[in-house]
């Protein structure tokens, strides 16, 4: 019996070094780090969960206050693909779709496409006039 038990001693002793034995390099064997607190997680988890919250966008709308048919492009560039187009004719008043944070940009555009004008819109904006010459656009608050 005791040839056994000092058996089991060793092997449970050889076990207990071989734990204490460093890793090869780059592995670890220490547990993963506690979680952190709800107050830690809410600061760090991003970057909106400190900012305000959205502000629901306002309806936008384009009138034409100039004598003659508009071609308009929503987005950054005209051309790049990833906005819309439009046309507006004299005298009317469109909606304008918006991004989910509320802007745009719109562009008056010639037949071939190519950019005139463009004027930023934001959130808080809800109108955007041409105006009778056909030389400007703005955008702002109200009509």
């Amino acid at each position: 019996m005791r040839v056994r038990s000092l058996s089991l001693v060793a092997a449970i002793a050889a076990c207990a070094c071989a734990e204490s034995t460093p890793p090869p390099a780059g592995v670890t064997n220490s547990p993963p780090p506690p979680p952190a607190t709800s107050a830690a997680t809410t600061e760090s988890s991003s970057p909106a969960a400190s900012a305000e919250p959205p502000v629901p966008s306002r309806p936008l709308d384009l009138t034409n206050d100039c004598p003659k048919d508009i071609r308009l492009y929503y987005g950054e560039q005209p051309g790049d693909g990833h906005g819309d187009r439009a046309s507006v004719a004299p005298g009317a008043t469109i909606p304008v779709p918006r991004k989910d944070d509320g802007s745009v940009t719109v562009w008056v555009v010639d037949d071939k496409g190519f950019g005139l004008a463009s004027v930023h819109v934001t959130r808080r904006m809800r109108h955007v006039r041409i105006d009778a010459s056909c030389a400007r656009i703005d955008a702002g608050s109200t009509r």
